[in-house]
């Protein structure tokens, strides 16, 4: 990346909110209560972890669109939707395999549209990155969902080195980049025109999913009505079902492992 340029996220196309046209975006599914992961008690959680490209042989590198020697790149928070009363917060364990404690670096709640909370993505020589190669990746580093719903996270990519002309950045700010976080299993939009019934609901990758239907709520004799198969990643799928022709019609959805 030419010196002076903005910084870009360069797949950020294949996991922002106009991902897959915006028909079936990915999303960040967030697990509550994971057995594996018990450190976030009563949090929805998620380890997905951006990544700052390579410049050098050292890192894996040089990556076509890696920011220019020198750069340390960061993500800034800036906006964040969702549910009343939620906030995402960002997470740094003591240890990136088998972390045994955790702290809480900060939170951002929902109805901010100017945030300025940061982490660094390069990894300086102190923690294992390669001096002046923008490179990062880190493990041990986790988001958190307080309540369910789903999230639209605005994120940007800022320089904030001194290795540019006059002491400035290498590199102008990103655009902000939006992306879904799903936190648990919720039915984001149900909407009724009609005998026409239309819903909305977030996907964890590698799971079955089965929309049911019931005239009651704690009936049955559930009708399955729609089957999505597992994906190997999570998104958001729209449903429309043409036979709500009940006065009263409930609708769940169950969710069922892959068995490999």
């Amino acid at each position: 990346m030419a010196a002076g340029a903005p910084l870009v996220f360069v797949n950020g196309y294949l996991w922002d909110t106009n991902s897959y046209s915006g028909i079936y975006p990915a999303c960040v599914y967030m697990v509550k209560d994971d057995p594996n992961v018990p450190l976030y008690p009563g949090l929805y959680q998620s380890d997905v972890s951006f990544t700052a490209l390579p410049a050098t042989i050292f890192t894996g590198g040089p990556a076509l669109f890696a920011a220019e020697f020198g750069s340390y790149i960061e993500l800034v928070i800036r906006t964040v939707q969702g549910p009343p009363g939620g906030e995402i917060a960002f997470w740094k364990e003591d240890d990136e395999f088998e972390a045994t404690s955790t702290a809480r670096i900060f939170s951002v709640p929902v109805g901010t549209y100017n945030g300025t909370r940061r982490f660094n993505l390069t990894q300086s020589p102190e923690e294992g990155g390669w001096e002046g190669d923008p490179f990062g990746h880190f493990h041990g580093r986790r988001w958190t969902a307080n309540k369910p719903g789903l999230y639209t996270v605005g994120v940007q990519l800022i320089d904030t080195s001194t290795a540019g002309p006059g002491g400035a950045p290498n590199h102008s700010p990103s655009e902000t980049n939006y992306f879904y976080f799903q936190a648990g299993l919720t039915v984001e939009l149900l909407k009724k025109t009609n005998h026409t019934a239309v819903l909305r609901f977030g996907l964890h990758g590698f799971k079955d999913y089965y929309l049911e239907t019931s005239p009651t709520v704690d009936g049955t004799n559930w009708t399955t009505i729609f089957r999505e198969p597992g994906a190997p990643h999570s998104d958001l799928h729209t449903v429309i079902d043409t036979n709500a022709t009940d006065a009263v019609r409930f609708y769940r959805i169950r969710q069922v492992p892959i068995e490999f």
